[in-house]
């Protein structure tokens, strides 16, 4: 009995689980440990030193027949296990007789059953946890328009503080064709302030576009009874390399006439799109304040949905709901757009400050870059949607042939109401003199 016993043990660190009626072995053969006299302090200190994790690799270099049951288990209390790494050593208290092999997915470590509460959290903590991985596009969204954001410029305010002017979306990082050919011509700011200024850049510059950048801004405590000059206060309109800012709570006191023809033809022309977020309700104020009865408006929350949507499968989503300048802008474009209530809600019935020149500016040229944007988009699904019909129409946003969706009846209002969202006063490196004598 007792040769049987010592012949065919059934537990042996270096051989693991042996039954009595063969010698196959049941359990994998244990990592290296040594055991090494240590001062009792050398506990304290490692644990000082490794408190939350171990190495992702142990690297074990005794063979594992050099720790018997009798060496290891027996002797073990009053003694410390040592397990070398490639680049450290940790060293844990251990202090019953049993020890057992513990691993983890990326760390294998020596814990004495019944070890301190430490040494086991120092192994339950050996993962590395993995670095929160970066969202949103590495180089600027493609856009088929001629002004374009430099890789560069798209990646200094991807890197910018959150919150800091270096960190919004804006017209001024955009750069395209020049008169000589390069592609650094920064996109141009025509401020005007007169309804004689208003009326020649209109001609001059925009009367010839078929898709334009629109918004309005207007004093936020404007009632029906303020007059046309508080509700309808600033008209942007945007090409690709020029925005328009006509001030016409700027005009002359004494005119009378506000509305240049040349405003008037363009926003009445069904040939000529003019795109916006909520465009319904501000072409209601164009309507009611200066008489402009604006045919051609291309609400972007339409085509934005239809896009998403169109490519997750997620047909039901798309209706008529309007969905803000800003959340459009950072998932298209890839970067947030300035939104602060100071500038938003302040006096447009002042000469413009230059920030108040950037916010109108950047809201009308996000409107026309995110038509581009999600137009090209478009045209790459598969099948490929219609284009949304003109808001004024009131037709349901149509689907791809052949896809049906059983929410199309229900898609909701558009925004109807507003959305709470000399030539030249205010000097800029974009800003254009408007004025009688200047040139293009």
């Amino acid at each position: 009995m007792d040769a049987r016993k010592t012949t065919h043990q059934l537990w042996n660190v270096s051989r693991g689980i042996v039954f009595a009626s063969g010698s196959s072995v049941v359990y994998p053969r244990l990592p290296l440990v040594t055991h090494q006299s240590a001062p009792a302090s050398s506990a304290a200190v490692a644990s000082q030193e490794f408190p939350t994790s171990l190495p992702t690799v142990l690297s074990l270099g005794t063979a594992p027949d050099e720790l018997s049951a009798g060496q290891g288990a027996g002797k073990a209390q009053g003694r410390v296990a040592t397990i070398r790494t490639s680049t450290r050593t940790i060293i844990t208290t251990s202090t019953v007789t049993n020890a057992t092999a513990v691993t983890t997915s990326s760390t294998t470590a020596l814990v004495a059953d019944g070890a301190s509460e430490d040494a086991q959290a120092v192994v339950a903590d050996a993962t590395q946890k993995p670095k929160p991985k970066e969202t949103g596009p590495h180089i600027p969204p493609f856009t088929p328009l001629e002004f374009k954001i430099p890789e560069q410029a798209f990646q200094a305010a991807r890197q910018a503080a959150e919150e800091t002017p270096e960190s919004f979306w804006s017209y001024q990082m955009y750069r395209g064709p020049g008169k000589d050919g390069a592609l650094d011509a920064k996109v141009k700011v025509h401020y005007c302030t007169s309804l004689h200024t208003t009326e020649r850049v209109l001609q001059q510059y925009f009367m010839d576009e078929k898709i334009l950048g629109f918004d309005l801004e207007w004093m936020v405590n404007a009632t029906k009874n303020s007059g046309a000059r508080k509700n309808v206060s600033l008209v942007q309109l945007a090409t690709p390399s020029r925005i328009g800012l006509f001030h016409i709570a700027a005009y002359p006191k004494k005119a009378v006439d506000l509305v240049a023809p040349s405003l008037k033809k363009i926003m009445e022309d069904p040939e000529i799109t003019k795109v916006g977020v909520c465009i319904k309700g501000d072409c209601t104020r164009l309507s009611e304040f200066l008489g402009i009865k604006t045919r051609g408006q291309f609400e972007l929350s339409h085509l934005y949905k239809l896009v998403k949507y169109s490519r997750s499968g997620e047909y039901g989503l798309i209706n008529k709901r309007t969905v803000s300048l800003a959340t459009q802008v950072q998932d298209c474009l890839g970067l947030p757009i300035f939104k602060g209530n100071d500038v938003r809600a302040g006096n447009w019935f002042e000469p413009l400050h230059m920030e108040q020149v950037k916010y109108a500016a950047s809201d009308a040229y996000a409107n026309l870059q995110l038509y581009a944007v999600l137009d090209h988009q478009r045209k790459n699904l598969n099948p490929v949607p219609p284009l949304p019909h003109h808001a004024e129409l009131n037709i349901p946003i149509r689907l791809a042939e052949g896809v049906l969706s059983t929410a199309m009846e229900e898609q909701g209002p558009d925004c109807e109401a507003a959305d709470q969202d000399n030539a030249v006063l205010v000097d800029g490196p974009d800003l254009v003199d408007s004025s009688d004598a200047a040139g293009p």
